[in-house]
């Protein structure tokens, strides 16, 4: 069973922290107030795993989630995924608090795409910067559904199916990093809304193997 050491896991979080922090500072210039973006929490469990913890930390079965494909050297899906209950709160909090409610909810895709652009785009170019590995960025999609439709429509891309098909590989070898994040703003009163998502990040057992392999390069060049 594919497994990162703690040193390659710690690697891993320098580099999301990265991504993070050119995170959050898009989003700040794209609203115009100070938004930060903390890591709490780092796993790499298998799909079926990561479905039971947004099912116990969201306690909702509907989520709205921003989805990613990207192909290359690495393949597989970033998502971006809110209860959804709260994803109006976070526009109303990245916008303005005194948005009326219908206005909110026409701009909630629009604006959640536009977040998940973000968030999701530095994260991948996280990867690309600390390693020998290129890969293309699709179209992001915006979804709503439970957690397991999202994980298994976004998991089970068609050259993913192909590649495990191919190598033998079963479910117990698809992986997927799960980021637990904080977003809190500040306003000018200096009060935080802070409001809780996932980044998710879907792998084929081959692309596990393809980071990994780059993860014991950098480590052995420090």
């Amino acid at each position: 069973m594919f497994r990162l050491s703690e040193l390659e896991e710690d690697a891993l979080k320098e580099f999301f922290n990265m991504g993070l922090g050119m995170a959050a500072n898009s989003l700040s210039q794209m609203v115009n107030n100070e938004v930060l973006l903390t890591l709490p929490k780092l796993k790499v469990v298998t799909y079926e795993e990561a479905t039971r913890m947004l099912v116990q930390h969201s306690q909702e079965e509907k989520l709205v989630a921003v989805r990613q494909n990207f192909r290359g050297e690495l393949t597989g899906t970033a998502l971006l995924i809110f209860p959804g209950s709260e994803s109006l709160e976070l526009v109303r909090t990245l916008l303005n608090d005194d948005i009326p409610l219908e206005v909110l909810t026409e701009l909630e895709q629009e604006t959640l795409l536009d977040v998940g652009n973000v968030i999701l785009n530095a994260f991948l170019e996280s990867f690309t910067q600390m390693m020998s590995v290129e890969f293309e960025f699709e179209a992001a999609e915006y979804l709503r559904g439970s957690s397991r439709f999202l994980l298994d429509i976004s998991s089970h891309l068609a050259a993913q199916r192909h590649s495990l098909m191919a190598t033998g590989g079963g479910e117990d070898e698809e992986r997927a990093f799960v980021l637990m994040m904080d977003f809190k703003t500040s306003d000018e009163e200096q009060k935080q809304h802070t409001l809780s998502g996932f980044v998710v990040l879907l792998f084929s057992h081959q692309a596990m193997l393809i980071l990994k392999r780059e993860l014991e390069v950098i480590l052995s060049n420090l």
